[in-house]
């Protein structure tokens, strides 16, 4: 008898609670915005329910998904994302937003490519390292041929000038290919290369070299200028408005057009804003809560691509979402990502449902294993 595995019930719970908060909270930093801009406060919060609706959809859908359907095909998934990447660079398909080429756009909505990039990598390098078994830890034939997929698709998001996105999609192959059991020695060797890269990319912007600075002293460009040295102190001014217990929900005034971008960027420092400190930190252990629920659902598998997947997408989320968070409270440069589930952005929001998706997927699957092992167990009990 075939049996049908159950999903994690508390991930999806997490899952929802976390959609949740992110619309809340896109409505609470966009309605002034969206009532200048668009003569409608809830302009940015109609759309992304839209994109969440969606999202929930792509979830479920690959929930019902066997997880080794992505095995099978992750040449594909990595050709089509490939695809995307190129597409997004060509003058009439791609669009130039904040100084960035980094969208297409498909009627009222548009996509972000190099969002889908990420989870399509994080696929392919499961795959081939659960492929290649033992042959991985060589250098020549095992990490440095794996390693030209992650190059080629940060050099396509760089020719965007999304730097960030880039970044991220790099740190999430190194941890992917690290629990895949590469040398250390030999991905340190290979890490060291792309930073060199990263450092080229950074010193030949003017802009990026500015934002540096503004890191460095935020204040020169505080309060006259525009820049991200404007953004992040009046960053600070919402964080130290905020307090201990918060202004109260729509409260904020850093979002009255003080604080550009309160919306995507910078929706934590509205968030420690209306709710203060205990809120956040509570905030933030739910978050790494979520984190260590999606670990736990990917490690009961037994198979290695399962595993390789959790680690990919937990290492994806915590990377995203450290850098947002580092870079509006000033503990990082500002390289201008959203927070995962939080920040107004629907292609970052349905990448990280379908992205749930293929771990309930897993989770199914090892609930099936279970319901069967104890199903064969009681059938040689009462057919001896």
């Amino acid at each position: 008898m075939k049996t049908r595995g159950r999903p994690d019930f508390l991930l999806i719970v997490l899952t929802l609670i976390l959609v949740s908060i992110g619309l809340v909270m896109v409505y609470s930093s966009s309605s002034i915005f969206s009532l200048i801009e668009e003569n409608n406060d809830k302009y940015y919060l109609q759309k992304q329910i839209m994109w969440a609706v969606l999202g929930i959809i792509g979830m479920f859908t690959l929930m019902n998904i066997p997880y080794t359907f992505f095995k099978k095909h992750f040449v594909k998934i990595l050709l089509f994302s490939l695809l995307l990447l190129v597409a997004v660079l060509i003058p009439g398909i791609g669009t130039e937003r904040n100084g960035a080429r980094s969208w297409i756009i498909l009627g009222p909505a548009s996509i972000q490519p190099a969002e889908f990039a990420k989870l399509a990598l994080i696929i392919y390098l499961a795959a081939l390292i659960s492929k290649k078994g033992e042959k991985f830890r060589d250098f020549k034939k095992g990490l440095l041929p794996t390693m030209i997929v992650p190059f080629v698709l940060f050099l396509l998001i760089s020719l965007q000038s999304d730097l960030g996105s880039g970044m991220i999609l790099l740190a999430t192959a190194f941890m992917v290919i690290y629990a895949g059991g590469a040398n250390l020695k030999h991905l340190g060797t290979i890490a060291l290369g792309f930073v060199g890269l990263i450092l080229l990319f950074i010193l030949t912007s003017s802009y990026r070299i500015q934002r540096f600075l503004n890191f460095a002293n935020p204040w020169n460009d505080g309060l006259g200028g525009l820049g991200t040295g404007y953004q992040l102190v009046h960053s600070y001014f919402a964080i130290a408005h905020g307090g201990w217990t918060g202004a109260g929900f729509g409260k904020s005034i850093e979002k009255y057009l003080y604080l550009p971008e309160a919306q995507t960027d910078f929706i934590f420092a509205i968030f420690s804003e209306e709710m203060g400190f205990f809120v956040v930190l509570f905030f933030l252990l739910f978050y790494l809560f979520f984190l260590w629920r999606i670990l736990i659902v990917t490690f009961r598998a037994k198979d290695l691509f399962a595993k390789l997947i959790g680690i990919g997408i937990v290492s994806m989320i915590f990377i995203q979402a450290f850098i947002n968070i580092g870079g509006v409270i000033g503990l990082i440069p500002l390289t201008g990502v959203p927070l995962p589930f939080i920040s107004y952005g629907g292609s970052s929001l349905l990448l990280n449902c379908l992205s749930m998706g293929i771990v309930l997927s897993i989770s199914r699957e090892y609930s099936k294993q279970k319901v069967q092992k104890v199903l064969n167990e009681t059938k040689a009990i009462t057919n001896p």
